[in-house]
């Protein structure tokens, strides 16, 4: 009999053992409360009150590029556009203007090589931007231009040739900025970025002419002025030389969108009572945070949403 109910008493006290490793290793859902001001001004300050933080939390503002809704938008349907700044000088006579031209393939394969330029397919379009010929370096708007026929989902390079086959008199140098490729939508209040000098950026391809170290006769990145430059006027012994180069994108999908981008607040080990946030527009947003209480047996999600009226 003693032995029967020592075997009981073991089993009962190995039951509760193992209901409660079960229960420490159960993750508690978020249960977080937010406190604020539903009712803001532009520029100023919106201070968020947080009551018992979850282990992770993340938070959409609701304003333009900060919707939850638009987190996993990677491409969109709209009018795209172009534009970037140029301007030239220096260049004499025949020179001195229509060295620069704009173009676009969807062909050519990136690699960089002088071969892969020469082989690929290129459509001229510089008829459709404004091409400086003011001579004395003010940089100019190329217009914003209207590139949606271009869109078709595919990659896409745009290529910046200068080209100057008169050796008779001084070539032209050009600046080149601000590349900016932008697609409007519908439910957005500004333009989205597709694509910009530095995403998915440049590589210059010298075709026909002299690879310097001292970047001449090519495109090169000026990182003093910051932006591209083509030395054009650069004499190799002596002589004016036929030059061809060019400035290319690498490759661009002129339907994909960047997401929508939240901020993390809070990691597992921080503390987080209060953080402050300003909108910069008036215009009714939807805030969401994202909470997770997660540990390595699991983890757990809540979503919550609200709605903050900004005024002027």
């Amino acid at each position: 009999m003693k032995k029967i109910v020592y075997s009981l008493t073991m089993l009962l006290l190995v039951t509760l053992g193992f209901q409660s490793c079960e229960d420490l290793e159960e993750v508690d859902a978020p249960s977080f409360e937010i406190a604020f001001n539903t009712n803001a001004k532009v520029g100023e300050p919106v201070e968020f009150k947080i009551k018992n933080a979850p282990n992770f939390l993340y938070f959409f503002a609701g304003d333009f590029e900060h919707q939850y809704k638009f987190r996993d938008r990677t491409n969109a349907e709209g009018t795209v556009t172009m534009s970037f700044l140029n301007s030239q000088k220096w260049g004499l006579g025949a020179n001195a203007t229509g060295n620069l031209s704009v173009w676009y393939s969807k062909d050519y394969d990136g690699s960089g090589s002088a071969a892969s330029v020469n082989i690929a397919t290129w459509t001229e379009i510089t008829d459709r931007f404004n091409i400086s010929t003011l001579y004395d370096f003010t940089l100019q708007e190329s217009g914003i231009v209207d590139i949606t026929d271009l869109a078709d989902g595919k990659p896409i390079y745009f290529g910046f040739k200068y080209f100057c086959d008169d050796t008779t008199t001084r070539p032209s140098e050009w600046y080149l900025d601000n590349l900016n490729i932008q697609m409007d939508v519908a439910d957005a209040p500004a333009p989205l970025t597709v694509a910009s000098e530095d995403v998915p950026g440049f590589k210059g391809v010298d075709v026909q002419g002299i690879v310097s170290g001292w970047n001449a006769n090519k495109w090169y990145w000026d990182s003093g002025k910051k932006l591209w430059r083509m030395r054009g006027q650069v004499k190799v012994g002596g002589e004016w030389i036929v030059n061809e180069d060019w400035l290319i994108t690498n490759a661009i999908n002129l339907t994909k969108v960047a997401p929508d981008k939240g901020t993390p607040l809070k990691t597992y080990s921080e503390k987080l009572e209060t953080f402050e946030y300003t909108y910069t527009k008036a215009g009714t947003y939807t805030i969401t945070f994202i909470a997770n209480n997660e540990t390595i047996h699991g983890q757990q999600e809540k979503i919550q949403e609200y709605t903050i009226t900004v005024t002027d």
